[in-house]
């Protein structure tokens, strides 16, 4: 954006300004107060803006199915707002007319206009944001800045015809470059010589970073934005012009592709339409499909270029790859022996007491309960000595499973030793607790293990304990010993009364 100090390189007669008629018009139109009747005899009171305006509105750009004969019924069928956006129209028109651009550069800026204002109105129409009418106004008026930019005398106007083939922002950067100000930041001083809408002003100043406008702007500025994009594809005509225009349309009206194409493909008749319409000429707009094709031709070459930059690329990412699975498959098996236990895939001893207390340390803080459920596979022994050790192995390993597939992926599942396993469930009360431990339980009791002697049934005893948090520090090594007691004594209590239960030991505060 400009800043102020820049503004003062600018003469007065370097903005353009609107016809006088055509200036009391918009200046009476952006009074709240006015009426159609007083707004319908200003307009009549001068016969060439009445003979500009019921030309208009009888053309097809307009498409009213009945002709107006009088600027009053005009003033009636457009309303206020339209009127004064259709007096702004005249206004570009004219100062397009008398500005610093001659010959090719004039009808090429105006046909840049005219892109604009027509896809931003086309815009509009399609996501119903904003109206078409002011949708089309912004379009025609958002890079009216160049023109005070090459009247100021910096730069031989012919420069304009280059970087006009540029992106949006590459285009507002080059503008810097050569006039140390750009065209979005001379917006208000066009906004106050013309009189314009403060809304319209803002939308003006911002349509290359809409998210800095105020609400009732914003929408407005987001339609300019993606209607330079559009109108940059027109004038240049390349895949990155495509891309940014599709991408842009999806992810802020969550269109589609093919409706996307379907707006552009109708603008080159509408964008003729208009020319009409305001009485202007411009040259025959090229189809979409020739657009279409051009920008993948450029596509095409682009790729061509780098093709050879790509296979050697390639070649290089081929073995850089091979060495990132290497040492990926080798850091996950680091991994997997430092805080898993290969037996059960459930973690083991060193990493539940690290990850235990950081549970509880958080526990504490949130003052959010969390419940410790020890668990041990019972007659293990008799297993293991009626079965062979290969069987009790397996016995462990359908525990484990039964666990990881019952639990939640939050939850702490380890293996302490042997046949003792703890689950640490966060943000549990007792009540839920009891019922996680019971859906574990049932778990591992359907689990059948078949070895060379015939099958094993599995049972586990339960002992649950559950620490209700407090919201303050807490002494964390206490609570461990505390909350592993009471669960080691509820499952005991589970043991001693015919194992395959669950038991939930005391509250811990």
């Amino acid at each position: 954006m400009l800043d102020a100090g820049a503004h003062l390189s600018l003469n007065p007669a370097d903005f353009p300004s609107p016809p006088a008629a055509i200036a009391r018009v918009v200046r009476l139109a952006s009074d709240p107060d006015v009426t159609s009747d007083r707004l319908g005899a200003c307009v009549a009171s001068d016969p060439v803006f009445t003979a500009e305006l019921l030309r208009t509105v009888n053309s097809p750009f307009y498409g009213l199915k009945q002709p107006v004969t009088a600027a009053a019924r005009a003033v009636t069928l457009l309303g206020i707002r339209a009127l004064r956006n259709l007096a702004i129209c005249f206004a570009v028109r004219d100062s397009v007319r008398n500005s610093g651009l001659r010959g090719p550069d004039l009808e090429i800026f105006w046909e840049d206009c005219l892109r604009r204002a027509v896809a931003a109105r086309a815009i509009a129409r399609v996501t119903g944001k904003v109206s078409p009418e002011e949708a089309f106004t912004i379009g025609l008026l958002q890079d009216f800045g160049v023109l005070a930019l090459v009247r100021s005398n910096r730069s031989p106007a012919g420069q304009w015809s280059e970087w006009r083939l540029q992106l949006p922002e590459a285009r507002r950067q080059t503008e810097l470059t050569l006039f140390g100000m750009t065209h979005d930041g001379i917006s208000k001083l066009l906004g106050d010589r013309w009189s314009l809408p403060a809304a319209l002003v803002d939308a003006l100043a911002n349509h290359h970073c809409p998210e800095k406008c105020g609400l009732a702007s914003r929408e407005l500025a987001y339609v300019a934005f993606h209607a330079d994009n559009i109108a940059a594809l027109l004038a240049c005509k390349t895949a990155a012009a495509l891309a940014a225009v599709r991408a842009g349309l999806k992810e802020a009206y969550k269109l589609e592709e093919r409706a996307i194409d379907t707006l552009l493909d109708a603008l080159p008749g509408e964008i003729e339409a208009a020319a009409a319409g305001l009485g202007m000429r411009v040259s025959k707009q090229a189809p979409f499909a020739n657009i279409l094709a051009e920008a993948n031709r450029t596509l095409v070459q682009m790729n061509m270029s780098y093709e050879e930059i790509t296979n050697r690329l390639e070649a290089a990412l081929m073995e850089k790859e091979m060495l990132m699975e290497e040492l990926a498959g080798a850091n996950a098996e680091l991994a997997r022996l430092a805080f898993f236990d290969p037996l059960t895939g459930l973690c083991n001893r060193r990493h539940y007491d690290k990850v235990f207390r950081e549970l509880l340390t958080r526990a504490a803080a949130t003052g959010k309960p969390l419940s410790l459920v020890m668990v041990d596979v019972d007659k293990f022994k008799l297993v293991n000595d009626n079965y062979g050790h290969p069987a009790g192995d397996a016995v462990l390993r359908s525990t484990a499973a039964a666990i990881l597939g019952s639990s939640h992926d939050a939850d702490l599942k380890a293996r302490l030793g042997g046949e003792e396993l703890a689950v640490v469930l966060p943000d549990t009360d007792a009540h839920q607790a009891l019922a996680a431990a019971e859906r574990l339980r049932e778990a591992i009791a359907r689990a059948s293990v078949t070895t060379a002697k015939g099958p094993v049934r599995v049972t586990a005893s339960f002992g649950v304990a559950t620490f209700m948090g407090s919201g303050q520090a807490v002494d964390v090594e206490r609570l461990v010993a505390v909350l592993t007691d009471v669960s080691d004594k509820a499952l005991y209590e589970s043991k001693q009364n015919g194992r395959n239960r669950v038991t939930v030991g005391g509250l811990v505060r």
